[in-house]
């Protein structure tokens, strides 16, 4: 039986109240989009309508009457003792629209706190200056379509890989479309329905909704502030997973980087019982410790076993969509023959230009350190003045966010509570396949001050009303 959770609402439903309307009307128009959108299935069970109003911090009378409008349009089929099951498709006047689970479309007026994208690097910055006419029209040659990637970007990210001590040749990179690109074609190709895979607890929810896409049987493993659960992952393996998906550096939502025995251990589970690993390296340049690239885990275990993600997006601009997978070269023909059917390529200028901004990564390490650091240290600090330990969290070794517990607090409803105030959040139940973490939210501390104050504010101020866990 699909019964589908609040808190998956919660994350998928966005930005509802910005809507026109009664707010019955914009909730039931919210849910009939998300049906039209394929994001809540025909056939599943939608939540009580108190289960639904506590997670969206409304009445149960709004949710009463919302379903009743669903039911009203034969979207739902309400029995007693069976719940409210989506019967039909719902079409919508509005161009019905798919998100990425718990991404939120924020206004220009909205403080959007549910992504740590940083601004532009210096470092790229100076090279768009400097660029001239004649260096971009030598780019266009040829057809312009290469599924694999611009070769000069593969020998370049080659070097990247060889120069952190993992030898590496051009027929071992595919450039893809930023790192999410990277993670939706190892999905597509790896991956077929009812197939196991197995992730952290919590993990990047961009990578849970491409599994969950390949109908994948999702095997969660408990992380720790400095590891995984080796018992629950050693059970995992021994039963013959398709692939293991993880960050062993800068995990993403949490920070936290494996230590050292954890490593040594991983690797020993990887010998004794081979299982493709994913390694998403996604985060690996925005360590907030001074210090040098880790060393990828594809240097050491079995390099036929592995596929690590990487990408350009992080250390110098979102804005630049490069990223890479090195595997290989078997590995990375499949994939590039999925990427020519998906895009035929990544686009030729960002390419070229990602040439000469690996030409000056070491500059831009220096700068990303120093701006991560620094926010890192101002954020802590606020939070600490404003919470006196009511929060928790432990010190991210890399990344752009805190994973912050907050004990006795709803955090789907507070997210939810918060949009009123212009002020959008990602609640912990999004980064866990079993939508644990429930009073855990995500929070990027790389905003500027005024920012990070008023987000503070508004959490602590919300949180100290009703929304108990």
């Amino acid at each position: 039986m699909n019964r589908i959770s609040p808190a998956r609402i919660s994350r998928l439903i966005g930005d509802w109240r910005m809507l026109e309307g009664k707010i019955s009307q914009q909730l039931s128009l919210a849910i009939a989009k998300l049906i039209a959108a394929r994001e809540l299935p025909v056939g599943g069970l939608l939540p009580s309508e108190r289960a639904l109003a506590t997670a969206l911090a409304v009445s149960r009378g709004t949710v009463v009457a919302a379903y009743a409008s669903l039911r009203d349009a034969e979207v739902l089929d309400s029995r007693h003792g069976s719940g409210h099951r989506i019967v039909a498709s719902a079409t919508t006047s509005g161009a019905a629209h798919t998100r990425l689970a718990g991404e939120v479309l924020a206004l220009p007026q909205d403080i959007d706190m549910t992504s740590g994208a940083l601004p532009p690097s210096p470092v790229l910055t100076r090279m768009l200056a400097a660029l001239r006419g004649v260096d971009l029209a030598s780019v266009a040659a040829g057809l312009g379509y290469d599924a694999s990637g611009l070769p000069a970007l593969r020998w370049a990210v080659a070097r990247y890989y060889t120069d952190l001590g993992l030898p590496t040749h051009p027929d071992n990179i595919l450039i893809t479309s930023g790192a999410q690109q990277a993670v939706w074609l190892l999905a597509n190709a790896l991956v077929d329905p009812s197939d196991a895979v197995v992730v952290e607890d919590p993990v990047y929810r961009g990578s849970l909704e491409a599994f969950r896409r390949r109908n994948a049987r999702i095997v969660p493993v408990a992380a720790t502030d400095t590891s995984l659960n080796m018992v629950e992952l050693e059970k995992a393996l021994r039963n013959r997973p398709k692939l293991l998906y993880l960050f062993p550096e800068a995990h993403n939502p949490t920070g936290r980087s494996l230590d050292d025995a954890s490593r040594r251990k991983l690797v020993d589970l990887l010998e004794r019982y081979p299982t493709f690993l994913v390694e998403d390296g996604a985060q690996n340049e925005l360590s907030t410790l001074a210090g040098t690239t880790p060393r990828p885990l594809a240097g050491q275990t079995n390099p036929e076993l592995v596929a690590t993600i990487g990408t350009l997006s992080k250390l110098f601009w979102g804005g630049i969509r490069i990223g890479w997978i090195r595997s290989t070269p078997l590995v990375v023909k499949r994939l590039a023959s999925f990427k020519a059917v998906n895009d035929l390529g990544c686009s030729m200028f960002d390419q070229y230009l990602a040439v000469g901004l690996l030409e000056n990564i070491s500059e831009a390490r220096t700068y990303r350190h120093q701006e991560v650091a620094g926010h890192l240290k101002a954020a802590e600090d606020l939070i600490t003045e404003r919470v006196q330990g009511r929060w928790r969290w432990s010190r991210p070794a890399g990344g752009t966010a805190m994973w912050i517990h907050m004990p006795g607090v709803d955090t789907v409803a507070l997210c939810q509570e918060a949009q009123r105030h212009r002020l959008f959040l990602s609640a912990g139940p999004g980064y866990s396949a079993n939508e644990n973490f429930g009073d855990f939210i995500r929070l990027p501390f790389v905003r500027p001050p005024a920012t990070m104050q008023f987000a503070i504010d508004t959490i602590c101020n919300l949180a100290g009303e009703t929304f108990p866990a």
